[in-house]
């Protein structure tokens, strides 16, 4: 008989001594069960499901790491050392076969010229000062992606190479001449590749920008991406892309401090806002509430002392504190953890009798510090490596007001230009790839407090005061 049908006859006349036995066995029977059971084979099996991911991951791993280094050497051997061997051979060519003839021309001149000796020892330098800029430039950038984000594509590629180096723009030796011979004619000079605008074209002709905004105030902070403009402007942080305002929000000195400066930092794909004692990040693509956060590893040497300006170099960022009294440099790792680098000081940065860094800049392949001079207050710009040694003392160009009005704004240009705005004097200079400073007499914007073009040098703004306004322009 079974245990269900003893059940229902056990319900109607009580249990049986059989019944309640084999009662007792099926208890015993799933004690036992209960006892046996182990999930170790359901741990076994996901741990081989996970291991074989793991050596499809590794492989896959492995086999773009390859690629790479292949992309890696052909970028060095096809692209990289042609340019570098073509401007080495330029330079040893000049060197042997027109300078130092001339060289051992003055030595045995019992009265040597003055001025050619000048010009010569000027040319020298200038040939010196390349020379660093060639050895220090980067020339391969590889665009690593996040360790959380490996589905982000590595990318390697030969960074763009100087003016000089790839269409050599100038001869650097056209002047050098003498009374025996007729000074060499230049090599033929290739037009610098540019925008179907030219940037200076914008303030030459002044024409009419895609986009005009009325603003509250004359802040002179701005920043541009490839397809958001920020800015700061009657205590709000104003976010627009290139057809319209999307946002904005209180930006409360008391709670995140004097906004000072912004920039984009392209290697996080964020914004960065420097405030007087703190820096912030701001994700332009993030949902509603959206707001800037705070860094909190970057601190000032103390609280005494006040930032003033900030520039983004891959996974660096350098912030200058007021009047250069140290430059920071800070680093990312692929972990987003920020570090301190290295405190530059002043004496790193500057001569004795300079009054100290106004803004720090850089383009893709180096910083730029705008500097007061103490004797005469005039600016000039100084061209540097990214471990600050200086490649290139710039010339001075006009005067500020006193030594205490820091009032100008330093703009990369992007192609080893850079522009130049003096606010006391209300001029704009443009400082070319040979450093050779031009006043921008005939430019017809005027008052202008920042410029900015956005990283793929499709649109440029323009902030300016009387009237207070940011101006766009689409420059392709």
């Amino acid at each position: 008989m079974s245990f269900v049908s003893k059940d229902k006859e056990n319900n109607e006349n009580g249990w049986s001594s059989e019944a309640l036995l084999e009662l007792s066995d099926t208890a015993q029977e799933q004690l036992r069960t209960l006892e046996r059971i182990n999930l170790t084979n359901i741990h076994t099996k996901c741990q081989q499901e996970l291991e074989s991911w793991h050596s499809s991951a590794t492989a896959h791993l492995g086999q773009i790491y390859s690629q790479r280094l292949a992309d890696l050497a052909q970028v060095y051997t096809q692209d990289v050392c042609p340019d570098a061997e073509k401007f080495k051979q330029k330079m040893i060519e000049q060197l042997k076969n027109r300078i130092m003839p001339r060289i051992t021309k003055i030595l045995d001149d019992p009265t040597p010229d003055p001025e050619k000796v000048d010009k010569m020892q000027n040319l020298l330098c200038h040939i010196k000062s390349e020379c660093n800029m060639m050895r220090d430039r980067q020339w391969i950038r590889v665009q690593l992606p996040d360790i959380k984000s490996l589905s982000i594509p590595i990318k390697i590629t030969k960074t763009a190479p100087s003016t000089h180096l790839s269409e050599h723009e100038k001869d650097l030796f056209e002047d050098l001449s003498d009374d025996e011979s007729k000074k060499e004619e230049s090599p033929v000079k290739k037009k610098r590749k540019t925008s179907s605008i030219d940037i200076m074209d914008i303030f030459t002709i002044n024409p009419e920008p895609i986009k005009n905004y009325s603003l509250d105030t004359n802040s002179s902070t701005l920043t541009l991406s490839n397809t958001h403009i920020l800015l700061h402007d009657n205590h709000k942080l104003t976010l627009f892309d290139y057809h319209r305002k999307l946002n904005e929000f209180q930006w409360n000195d008391n709670d995140y401090g004097i906004l000072v400066d912004m920039c984009w930092m392209s290697s996080l794909s964020v914004f960065v806002i420097l405030t007087i004692h703190s820096v912030y990040l701001y994700d332009p693509i993030k949902p509603q509430p959206n707001l800037p956060v705070k860094i909190d590893a970057i601190q000032p040497l103390d609280r005494s002392h006040v930032l003033s300006s900030l520039t983004p170099f891959e996974r660096d960022i350098y912030i200058n504190y007021h009047k250069g009294v140290h430059i920071d440099q800070y680093r990312v790792s692929l972990t987003s953890q920020w570090s301190l680098e290295k405190r530059y000081s002043k004496s790193d940065c500057c001569e004795t009798k300079d009054i100290g860094v106004r803004d720090v800049r850089c383009d893709s392949q180096y910083m730029c510090l705008s500097i007061m001079q103490q004797d005469d207050l005039k600016w000039r710009l100084d061209i540097m490596s990214r471990d600050m040694k200086r490649i290139r003392r710039g010339i001075p160009m006009d005067a500020g007001e006193n030594q205490h009005k820091f009032f100008s704004m330093l703009i990369p240009l992007h192609d080893q230009r850079w522009l130049f705005v003096n606010w006391y004097t209300n001029k704009l200079w443009m400082v070319d790839q040979q450093g050779k400073p031009k006043l921008i007499k005939e430019s017809k914007i005027r008052n202008i407090r920042n410029i900015c073009i956005a990283p793929n040098g499709s649109y440029m703004a323009i902030r300016t005061e009387k009237p207070t306004a940011l101006k766009l322009y689409k420059l392709d």
